[in-house]
């Protein structure tokens, strides 16, 4: 029953996110708990226990944990001219596909993705497409494509094509909330010099628009008048259709820089454990994701921005600032090994280097994706061994350093939810993104503002004292000033 609690929760929170972005909707019935290893008959299993809308027959915003499921998923689909369309779709586990209610193909059975192609002609006007598909154990995946003489593979929608008639307007919904996180900022910056950056972090740009975010966080930049932006990662590359396909994985790449190049200053990135694995293998190693998202702006930075060659992993002095940022890799080597939020030896070794070399009045802060602190694991999986040996390094590094230097905090991204904690004389906080986050999950400590995203931002802009060693996050957008955090260090 927890399990079903669990998954059920996680599968509203996503709705309002899912529902509304592009026709066709696909509708949706989750009947978990099927113990076969081969499609059940729909029509006799009664009601589902999760039913809602998504953008495409995918498993997005289906969780990855979950095994042993049925899932039916329907749509309607609108041909504008009679012509023959193929369609392409492979599986794992078992499926079937119809339209109009005949079946088109049959890739029944407990297996591996296999892939089916059919074609039919289809003639102007609407069809109902169908998909049977269940889970039996181990992998999971729904591939689904289809193409006509007119037009190449697609999906049901093009996610990062976007509509720009139904796009967000700024004026209604961008600029009000900006400038309601700004009275706040203004009041308590009031004469004093600040340090201002905006964080976007866990947009998930793959399957949604939230890349959009992204300007949206540009905007905000202008409007602070920040030294530079911070993106924590987590952009997307590895969900599908992006891992297979290496047009579509580019075209989040493209995507997200066009935003990112909207700024005129700095970006600072850290690598997420959700942008490695794209493309069919093509983006995956740090020197690509340096080369998208750190290189471009080293010229502009000039020397006081050093990147690690061949590495995801540097610092930034600010000018006129007199900050030093350090970023971090949390990924280690991604998944070339199975693991994920790995701070590896040979950076950390680097870290102790460069914070031995840093003069001790000289602020410093720590970024990186994820947060090596206990309350960084906000859902209830176990870390390996590897992991928590690497995170506890982490931690000891910083709480050395900040005995004798001045240590402004570590601040990350990827949990979904916000938290502050300070330990051994390290401040540790957590910007809170744009993914989900199961409430009975969350550990104490965190918080989480629930929203939709097509309506409400989700940023953090940090300022900093230095002369009062004074450090305040503003939160433009999801939960306003009760998201505000103030320390000190």
């Amino acid at each position: 029953m927890y399990r079903k609690v669990s998954i059920l929760l996680a599968a509203l929170l996503t709705l309002a996110s899912c529902s509304s972005e592009k026709d066709p909707v696909v509708n949706y019935k989750l009947y978990l708990d099927w113990p076969e290893r081969q499609l059940p008959d729909f029509s006799k299993l009664g009601e589902p226990d999760i039913t809602g809308v998504k953008n495409n027959f995918d498993l997005v915003d289906i969780d990855e944990t979950l095994n042993h499921y049925a899932l039916l998923l329907e749509t309607t689909l609108k041909v504008n001219k009679e012509e023959e369309y193929t369609f392409k779709v492979s599986t794992d586990d078992g499926s079937k596909f119809y339209i109009d209610g005949e079946l088109l193909f049959d890739n029944d059975g407990a297996h591996g993705p296999i892939t089916k192609t059919a074609s039919k002609v289809l003639s102007k006007g609407k069809h109902d497409l169908r998909l049977e598909y269940f889970d039996c154990d181990k992998g999971q995946s729904i591939n689904f494509l289809y193409m006509t003489p007119s037009f190449s593979w697609r999906e049901l929608n093009d996610h990062l094509l976007a509509d720009e008639e139904r796009a967000t307007d700024k004026a209604d919904f961008v600029i009000p909330q900006i400038d309601e996180a700004y009275s706040r900022f203004a009041q308590w910056k009031g004469s004093d010099e600040v340090l201002v950056f905006p964080i976007v972090t866990d947009v998930h740009t793959a399957g949604r628009f939230t890349y959009k975010h992204i300007g949206h966080a540009v905007t905000a930049a202008e409007a602070f008048g920040a030294d530079f932006m911070v993106n924590f990662g987590d952009i997307g590359l590895n969900a599908y259709p992006a891992t297979e396909n290496s047009a579509y994985a580019r075209q989040i790449v493209d995507n997200t820089r066009a935003q990112m190049d909207k700024y005129d200053g700095i970006w600072l990135y850290t690598p997420g454990n959700h942008d490695w694995d794209a493309g069919e293998g093509k983006y995956f190693t740090d020197d690509d994701l340096s080369g998208f998202f750190q290189k471009p702006w080293q010229e502009r930075a000039g020397e006081n921005l050093h990147l690690i060659p061949g590495k995801t992993y540097g610092w930034y002095d600010v000018p006129g600032k007199g900050v030093r940022i350090i970023f971090l890799n949390s990924q280690g080597t991604g998944t070339q090994n199975g693991s994920y939020y790995i701070f590896d030896d040979e950076q950390m070794e680097w870290l102790q280097g460069l914070l031995d070399s840093t003069p001790a009045d000289l602020p410093v802060m720590v970024l990186a994706h994820y947060m090596p602190h206990p309350l960084g694991r906000w859902t209830n999986s176990t870390p390996t061994e590897e992991t928590l040996a690497s995170n506890q390094h982490v931690m000891d590094i910083l709480s050395a350093f900040a005995k004798k230097g001045t240590l402004i905090g570590m601040f990350t991204g990827d949990a979904h939810v916000n938290m502050y904690t300070r330990e051994e004389g390290v401040n540790y906080f957590i910007s809170q993104g744009y993914g989900w986050v199961v409430p009975d999950l969350m550990l104490p400590g965190t918080t989480h503002a629930f929203f939709d995203y097509q309506t409400n931002l989700c940023i953090d802009v940090m300022a900093v004292k230095p002369s009062k060693r004074e450090v305040h996050t503003f939160r433009i957008g999801a939960g306003g000033k009760d998201f505000d955090c103030s320390f000190s260090y």
